[in-house]
């Protein structure tokens, strides 16, 4: 076809350009002898047209009247065909147009004389081809529904719209991953297509759903009241989505984790932002225990925006050799002898000051950096290891990422050798979750150990659901029982736990250590038992290595490390108030409000020079100041300002000699039903204590917080 037009149009150019020199040279003007080259056209299987200078059909070959209908007037007119006039089309060439139910690609040629030449090409299976390929593109293959190349757009069409709100609802299923792990994956694409199904049934004709990807799906919900509309929706696709399915004969059962977000009508909310905003939603629903929805609220943006800046930092941490390893020391129940040392690492944080491990292990182990960072701690553990008594062991705690990788043997070879530390004195401490988690290499790695000569430790023992299978299924060197059966429940109970655990690891030859151990009430208990070793606040906090130094045998708190006396101070004051807690609202809500208390406290006093220490209870807030007066004076004075204290009680306000806190430190306790990252109450009664008590039980939280999870310090 491309061929008939460019000859058609050279015949037709090359006989009018001399037919027009002609005439001017004869008559001046030019002529159109139109009946000499019409055959030329009429004969061409390409509708082909010529159109005058105003639009009007001049001629046409019988395909292009065929196509366009043989009816006489304007309805021939180029524009009223096309749309445009032929001046416009001429300015974009190969213009596709629809006639008929099909499509043609309408090349225009000008000719002397201010004419048009318009032939058709139809191109309908290519355009077709095209249109196919294009919506298959914004289709999931397996379930038929739009994918997220088509759902983005969608949602960015239903936020244009000013006159409703939208909202986005993000879905992941539940425990579709051990569908595909016992059933196959045949079993697990038919689940989804199911699923899809049940999600269109469910849905109003204006709602769109989509499949994002292995188990997740969208739903964009238009034109209902919300947020009641979303939360009515929610509740109806976890029960819709939950009820068993039954295929190939297996009756299979998952739920699903909603999270949702509203997009407000006018505002400037883009798809991209709506569709996070959802997915942090969805994010906390999986955390509050599945087959739930969630909404997103502003302090879920806030709190991911903060972790991302401490992954950030986190990266830089190694580099910079931000870390520090902390030593507390375990002693021999039958002489008080100290026969190891665990290691527990900590970061000085440029702006934060000094974080304990809660603060950013859990973050470390999501993002992988648990193995680089496991592996300068093992490193360092040897290093450290060599200058204390070579009967004293170093404990490293192992992580499960680090366990399923194939290099953390040749890690500890590296480590012990360049050290040159005797192998028996690393002790390596997995918990009892790590060998549930059933890791390809776990065994193997274990293994690989042992036989480098190391010990393992089996740490947190009587936490998890198998433990005695654990113990069956390694030979481990020692059973570290948890601190929970130490210092919390029913004292009777976990007496007898301890005892039964302590014969067990007898028989298996396996030595035993308590933790936790804070008072000499239980130290006693342990010892009556027969427990082997212990370690806890009352025997020593974690301490610098340079500390380890100077200690010596002994059991009580304090009297294995010689702790040098801060230098006195000159126009020193301490200043205790407690007042009511007014922080309220969910577990990342408190934890970011307390941390950003914690940020600002250090930032603005440390300017200053006042330093101490915080703690909120479950219904109160304390705090100690201690700076120059005038110094200490001003901020209590700010302090009172502050919506967030209520009922403020000053308890002292006097010279002091020495600081008590030489930095901002922080805790915090709750019941732990209500804040998971609280590992126990406080039964420290605030209203009835005075300045100096409240001082000595912050230090002792502090001092003990490495114990639990939940304590925030700096």
């Amino acid at each position: 076809m491309i061929g008939d037009r460019t000859l058609l149009t050279s015949a037709i150019n090359s006989w009018w350009n001399k037919k027009a020199a002609m005439d001017e040279i004869e008559r001046g003007e030019p002529m159109v002898e139109v009946d000499a080259w019409m055959a030329l056209l009429r004969h061409s299987p390409v509708p082909t047209a010529l159109f005058s200078s105003d639009g009007e059909l001049a001629d046409a070959n019988e395909p292009f009247l065929a196509l366009t209908g043989d009816r006489a007037g304007s309805s021939h007119r180029f524009t009223r065909l096309f749309g445009v006039p032929p001046h416009a089309m001429s300015a974009s060439p190969d213009e596709t147009v629809r006639l008929d139910n099909r499509y043609y690609l309408a090349a225009l040629t000008g000719l002397p004389g201010e004419r048009w030449l318009c032939q058709l090409n139809d191109v309908t299976t290519l355009v077709q081809g095209q249109v196919d390929a294009h919506e298959r593109a914004l289709r999931d293959p397996l379930t038929g529904l739009s994918n997220r190349g088509a759902f983005l757009p969608a949602v960015a069409d239903g936020l244009l719209d000013n006159r409703r709100d939208c909202a986005v609802l993000m879905l992941d299923l539940d425990r579709f991953k051990e569908v595909n792990d016992t059933l196959g994956h045949s079993v697990g694409d038919a689940l989804l297509k199911k699923v899809a199904d049940r999600l269109t049934a469910t849905l109003r004709e204006t709602d769109r759903v989509a499949r994002l990807g292995g188990d997740e799906f969208a739903i964009l919900q238009i034109g209902a009241e919300q947020p009641d509309g979303a939360e009515m929706l929610a509740k109806r696709v976890v029960e819709v989505v939950g009820r068993a399915y039954l295929i190939d004969d297996h009756m299979v059962d998952v739920g699903v984790s909603v999270g949702v977000a509203i997009g407000p009508a006018g505002q400037s909310t883009d798809a991209q932002t709506l569709v996070k905003q959802a997915d942090m939603a969805l994010n906390r629903a999986k955390q509050a225990g599945r087959g739930r929805h969630s909404f997103f609220e502003q302090a879920m943006d806030d709190a991911m925006q903060g972790r991302r800046a401490l992954e950030l930092d986190l990266r830089r941490a190694l580099a910079f050799r931000q870390f520090e390893l902390h030593y507390q020391p375990q002693i021999s129940l039958a002489d008080g002898r100290i026969t190891g040392m665990e290691a527990l690492i900590r970061w000085h944080h440029p702006t934060r000051g000094l974080m304990q491990p809660g603060s950013f292990v859990p973050l470390a182990e999501e993002t992988g950096l648990i193995v680089p960072i496991g592996e300068w701690v093992i490193r360092q553990a040897c290093a450290d290891a060599h200058r204390w008594d070579d009967d004293v062991t170093v404990c490293v705690n192992v992580s499960a990422r680090q366990l399923s990788s194939d290099k953390l043997v040749g890690t500890v070879a590296g480590a012990l050798a360049h050290a040159g530390v005797s192998p028996g004195r690393l002790e390596i401490e997995i918990t009892e979750s790590v060998m549930m988690s059933n890791l390809p290499n776990c065994m193997a790695t274990l293994h690989g150990l042992r036989d480098l000569g190391t010990r393992i430790a089996m740490d947190d023992f009587g936490t998890g659901y198998s433990s005695l299978s654990h113990l069956r299924a390694f030979p481990f060197d020692k059973i570290k029982i948890d601190q929970s059966f130490v210092r919390e429940g029913d004292v009777e109970r976990n007496e007898s736990i301890v005892r039964a655990i302590t014969v067990i690891g007898q028989q298996l030859g396996m030595q035993t250590i308590a933790e936790g151990v804070e008072t000499e009430e239980q130290l006693e208990k342990l010892e009556r038992i027969g427990c082997g070793s212990a370690q806890g606040f009352l025997i020593s906090p974690p301490v610098p290595i340079d500390q380890t130094m100077g200690m010596r045998s002994g059991h009580r708190a304090g009297s294995m490390v010689a702790v040098p006396e801060p230098e006195p101070e000159a126009d020193l004051y301490r200043l205790v108030y407690y007042s009511a807690n007014t922080l309220v609202g969910l577990e990342e809500e408190v934890t970011e409000s307390v941390s950003q208390i914690l940020r600002t406290s250090q930032r603005n006093n440390a300017a200053v020079g006042v330093s101490g220490a915080l703690m909120f209870t479950d219904g109160l807030f304390a705090q100690i100041l201690e700076g120059p007066r005038a110094a200490v004076e001003a901020v209590f004075d700010r302090i009172q300002l502050d919506d967030r204290h209520a009922e403020v009680r000053l308890l002292a306000f006097e010279p002091v000699e020495r600081r008590s806190f030489a930095r901002w430190s922080m805790a915090y306790f709750g019941p732990s039903e209500t804040h998971s990252f609280c590992a126990r109450e406080s039964d420290f009664d605030l209203g009835a204590a005075d300045a100096n008590e409240v001082a000595a039980h912050l230090r002792r939280l502090l001092a003990e917080e490495d114990g639990f999870d939940g304590a925030l310090a700096a």
